[in-house]
């Protein structure tokens, strides 16, 4: 099928990262999520609420309103909503219109995220949630950001999915002359594992310099794992060639890709590592690695990529030439597009 920018062709009923656990307060928060805008805040009791981001009488966003305890009043003309979206009060002649309502959604806090339920709110089952369980582990540090990405989520999927294109997108901190390894896909149900191996390699720059050694001959793996719709855990590293991975670096990638709208992303990501744990010179390193590789590099490429694409989404639908390492992307895109397509008559039997 052939998306063009007004079909929102996006997976339902499933899970969605909405935002850290730490973004939301009691602050009137708001962030389109597939087109939809949403407003986000914790109760008095420290849940939190989500609620479509547009007053029913003006259609005003309700985040340019404020919070009085637990409702929600409208900026514009004051109409008040509780957690439940029922208009609880109306300054002007204190009537309560039954039509008055806001749209609320299926939230739930696991793993310092907030995610957020795309599909019908019954069907929303946190045991359906993807397990980053180490983002709570207290004996690992960890580096966490976002990056607003002016692409369609599935192109920054394809790009966590093939990571052959660290050597030359990231050279200054992960390339190496002439690399040469081995890749592997595999799937257990709809999950996709992307496996690359490179035996015997100069230690790219980035790893040397962790090391304290920047002419090592290392093994390096990268090895991710993929939950739909775009959640995303990487697995990366080096020894020294021959070595244990156990006697090596380690970090876990977190990468998790929420479509704001047909061509436009939040990217939410997390560094978690074993090594020099608690070093707040090592957090300021893999911070000013995140912002050259993720928003100097991916980026900036990837919109460039949507830009070239004009108003087309699906990649495998303008025929592009594909590389062996295109696996475990190609992999990703067709289990997803099944999901999205079984959904999509699951709708369509239940409307006849």
């Amino acid at each position: 099928m052939n998306r063009r920018l007004d079909t929102m062709a996006f997976l339902r009923n499933t899970w969605y990262v909405a935002a850290w656990t730490s973004e939301i307060g009691r602050d009137l928060f708001h962030r389109t999520i597939l087109g939809e805008p949403v407003l986000m805040f914790r109760r008095e009791d420290g849940q939190v609420v989500a609620m479509q981001d547009r007053c029913p009488h003006r259609f005003v966003p309700l985040h340019l309103g404020r919070l009085e305890g637990d409702t929600v009043q409208c900026g514009y003309h004051g109409l008040q909503f509780d957690t439940r979206g029922d208009c609880v009060g109306n300054p002007f002649d204190g009537k309560l219109p039954r039509n008055a309502k806001v749209k609320t959604y299926a939230v739930h806090e696991k793993h310092q995220i907030v995610w957020w339920w795309g599909g019908d709110a019954a069907e929303a089952d946190p045991a359906l949630i993807p397990d980053f369980s180490y983002l709570e582990d207290a004996s690992k540090s960890k580096v966490p950001g976002y990056k607003h990405v002016k692409a369609h989520y599935e192109l920054l999927v394809d790009n966590l999915a093939d990571l052959s294109h660290t050597h030359i997108l990231h050279r200054s901190n992960l390339g190496i002359d002439n690399p040469r390894g081995e890749h592997e896909v595999t799937q257990v149900g709809d999950v996709v594992h992307s496996r690359f191996w490179y035996p015997s390699i100069p230690v790219p720059p980035m790893y040397g310099r962790y090391l304290g050694d920047s002419d090592a001959v290392v093994d390096r793996w990268t090895e991710i794992t993929w939950n739909a719709p775009g959640n995303i855990r990487l697995d990366a590293g080096v020894t020294y060639a021959g070595k244990s991975r156990g006697e090596g670096i380690n970090a876990i990638g977190t990468h998790l890709f929420t479509p704001e709208t047909e061509t436009s992303t939040h990217y939410f990501y997390c560094h978690v590592r074993d090594f020099k744990v608690g070093d707040p010179a090592a957090d300021e390193s893999i911070r000013r690695w995140q912002q050259e590789a993720f928003h100097g590099e991916d980026a900036p490429m990837i919109e460039a990529q949507q830009q070239s694409m004009g108003g087309m989404t699906d990649l495998l639908a303008l025929k592009p030439v594909l590389l062996a390492s295109d696996a475990g992307a190609i992999r990703i895109r067709r289990v997803l597009a099944a999901r999205i397509a079984a959904e999509e008559a699951a709708r369509q039997a239940a409307s006849t």
